[in-house]
């Protein structure tokens, strides 16, 4: 195994590692709960909605910060680009796989996967540009712990992917006009068209990040066909425009169908335009904010990339094409999203938009690195600005960042949303003392506990057991030098230390309340939780169940409420609406829904909620009553089975108004008379109380049985006057009185 595979588990390992224990399981932003929302929706249900997460979405207090808009089926769906949805795939394919695994829990080992490769890929374009492996190695470790890539490794945002892809497009491009092989590069003299198929579909998967990056494609095609070639063999062919070309023209084209499938426009992607949303913030406010503002400077946050400065003059010596892409990529990058309306990326660590160009800016640190091997004073700096930098990081990834924008939102807001910075003071972005570093250094000189996952509860000994392994594991492969000592078994041994350690972290987060709601949700139907107190523990639950949410209290006719309701109502036959308002509440307009139109079969308690479970498609009252009890007379009635379904409607008429509150019950009896199931309740859950009857009065009460019920049963049913203790006296249809107050209905 030459240095160059060793070095590579070492960096893998290594970095793998100290993500593993700077990792969260928790969601902490709107653009991750998203695109989860949307893998395991497509996954599980053939559909791209964020259903599952519109409670949280609809808390946002603009719409134009919110992820979700309304598609020409009525689904919501997320403006997010899809690429990111399409990557989390596998690891949520593996959480529905393995038992142990959590949906979100697994899902949040993406970025730490992510930013992992993007640190191998790195390294690989160092050694292909000639540089010795150890500088190849300390540049990719200066990308993967010294700039903010480490701090972004706990959320999941989609930011780390468009950091790999750019990468890629930019490795894929280089080789493209590779003309020489040697030991480092054994690409053969002709350009490969493989290499600008892959440039080419790191772009095109780049525009399903976010179409912004549309404009790095004619930046990479100017420096593929329009800089002089290196040799003719490498000039402009028609095959290599379309190697490059026809990738990105296909993820146009099926960006395009998706947008038409859910907005009925190939360019409508879900963004809020109308609302504000858009580039309309003053360039240069956003060129200081993401550059040197203490708020959110990229050279405040990351130190160590103001060597990038110098290191870029060096690297055009060795490279100059290359380097040249590589600055024009990373100002493309600056410029497009300096004029974003939130430029500052929201509640993050840093520049958060200008992370997909770091990769790029480190390895302008590579030409420093290597001349550091014989400048002592030289490797002095670097080891200065990099220790610098990996603290910076560090306190961002020990603390959460929502602690100290509570603090400026608490003595800093305006509520202007289009102030430099949104709705905070202009004091903000310019004024040294309000940076979150600062923020967070005040937390850990103040002794605040260390908020990591594997001290939430005491010491996780296990999870730092599985994180060290992975390094020791790395490590122990690095120092086996010789060949014949290393059993050919030995470089599978890393693959399985990350697999394993990956695993035990994720499982150690195994979320109670989803796994409460599977077992209290039963049997499996649409989902709807009335409610933000489960925030989106719904993307736990398996593809059993179909879950949408919705804020509450909210009024029936609410812009975000009422039509998500509907359009879950339309998903399956039976729903179960989690809700934590009290029975018969008159502002519960999605209970008192349900009680007026389904067939009501169970409640029980979950997840400290009221889960109500409904039939959507009750029986139709098609059969004449007659039956009376005391006032009240059962004007028609029904009865059907539908697979494991007995469902009942029953119509009742007052003849005169009830004189109290009274009940009814119905019971399922088998031949011999035994109570196979019942229900026993006020009339339509409490919404229609008999105190409220007048005299004509007609109410519908619908209910259904679940069970496997023999042939033969019949129905039992009664009212009860609850205050008295009593049954109300019952009478056939013709008047003749009946025993003990019951009438019977037959099923079969």
């Amino acid at each position: 195994m030459n240095v160059d595979a060793r070095l590579r588990i070492l960096l893998g390992c290594l970095l793998l590692g100290i993500y593993l224990l700077f990792y969260s399981p928790h969601i902490d932003s709107a653009d991750g709960q998203a695109m989860l929302a949307v893998t395991t929706a497509t996954l599980r249900h053939g559909t791209p909605d964020i259903g599952a997460t519109a409670a949280l979405d609809a808390l946002l207090p603009l719409q134009m910060s919110r992820m979700g808009a309304f598609g020409v089926d009525g689904a919501l769906y997320a403006k997010k680009g899809v690429t990111p949805s399409l990557a989390l795939a596998p690891l949520v394919l593996l959480a529905d796989a393995l038992p142990w695994l959590d949906t979100r829990a697994t899902a949040m080992l993406f970025n730490p996967l992510v930013t992992t490769l993007t640190a191998l890929l790195l390294y690989t374009l160092a050694r292909w540009l000639a540089f010795r492996p150890w500088t190849a190695f300390i540049t990719a470790l200066l990308y993967g712990l010294a700039t903010t890539a480490l701090v972004y490794v706990k959320t999941l945002f989609g930011e780390p992917l468009a950091a790999l892809l750019l990468l890629g497009a930019v490795m894929g491009a280089y080789q493209s006009r590779t003309t020489g092989a040697n030991d480092t590069n054994p690409e053969p003299a002709a350009p490969r068209n493989r290499w600008l198929i892959l440039s080419g579909a790191c772009l095109g998967l780049l525009l399903g990040v976010n179409l912004v990056y549309a404009l790095a494609a004619p930046v990479v095609f100017i420096y593929l066909f329009g800089i002089p070639p290196a040799s003719p063999r490498s000039g402009v062919t028609l095959r290599r425009v379309a190697a490059f070309a026809l990738p990105i023209l296909g993820a146009l084209a099926l960006l395009g169908l998706y947008n038409w499938a859910r907005f009925g426009s190939p360019t409508s992607s879900g963004y809020h335009f109308e609302a504000g949303e858009g580039f309309t913030q003053p360039v240069l406010v956003g060129l200081y904010g993401l550059t040197i503002s203490p708020y959110r400077g990229l050279f405040w946050y990351s130190p160590a990339l103001l060597l990038a400065l110098p290191g870029w003059l060096m690297l055009r010596h060795r490279a100059a094409r290359l380097a040249w892409l590589a600055l024009a990529l990373a100002a493309l990058q600056l410029l497009a999203f300096a004029a974003w309306w939130s430029w500052h990326g929201g509640i993050v660590w840093g520049p958060r938009f200008l992370l997909p160009a770091l990769p790029l800016l480190a390895l302008m640190l590579a030409p420093l690195v290597e001349a550091a091997f014989t400048r002592r004073a030289l490797a002095l700096v670097i080891a200065a600005f990099a220790a610098l930098s990996v603290g910076i990081q560090v306190l961002g990834a020990a603390y959460n960042i929502l602690h100290f924008t509570g603090y400026l939102y608490t003595h800093y807001y305006t509520g202007d949303v289009n102030a430099l910075v949104a709705a905070l003071a202009d004091d903000v972005l310019t004024h040294p003392g309000l940076s979150a570093i600062l923020g967070h250094l005040a937390l850990a000189v103040s002794g605040w506990p260390l908020e990591l996952t594997w001290t939430a509860s005491g010491l996780d000994w296990l999870h730092l057991l599985a994180a060290g392994g992975l390094i020791v594991a790395g490590v122990s492969v690095y120092i086996i030098r010789a060949r014949r000592a290393m059993p050919r078994w030995m470089p599978v041994l890393p693959l399985l230390a990350a697999f394993i350690a990956s695993n035990i972290v994720a499982a150690r987060q195994a979320n109670p309340t989803a796994r409460a709601l599977e077992t209290a949700l039963q049997p499996p139907g649409t989902v709807v939780a009335a409610s933000t107190l489960l925030g989106d523990t719904l993307l736990d639950l398996d593809g059993r169940w179909r879950t949408f949410s919705t804020n509450a209290p909210t009024a029936p006719d609410d812009p975000l409420a009422a039509p998500l309701w509907d359009y879950a109502r339309r998903q399956g036959s039976r729903l179960w609406l989690l809700t934590w308002f009290p029975p018969a509440d008159p502002t519960n307009w999605q209970a008192r829904d349900l009680w007026l139109a389904a067939a009501f079969i169970t409640e029980r308690q979950a997840a400290n909620h009221r889960a109500l479970l409904f039939d959507l498609n009750p029986a139709q009252a098609d059969q004449a009553g007659g039956q009376r009890f005391d006032t009240i007379r059962l004007e028609t009635y029904g009865v059907s089975r539908a697979g494991d379904s007995l469902k009942v409607t029953l119509v009742w008429t007052a003849d005169a108004a009830p004189a109290a509150d009274y009940t009814w019950f119905v019971h399922v009896l088998d031949a011999a008379g035994n109570i196979l199931a019942q229900q026993d309740r006020a009339p339509q859950g409490g919404y229609a109380p008999t105190s409220d009857w007048a005299a004509g009065a007609t109410v519908t009460d619908r209910l259904a049985f679940v069970g496997d019920f023999p042939p033969g049963i019949h129905l039992r049913l009664g009212w009860l006057n609850p205050a008295a203790g009593s049954r109300l006296p019952a009478f056939d249809s013709d008047g003749t009185p009946l025993p003990d107050g019951f009438a019977l209905l037959g099923v079969d």
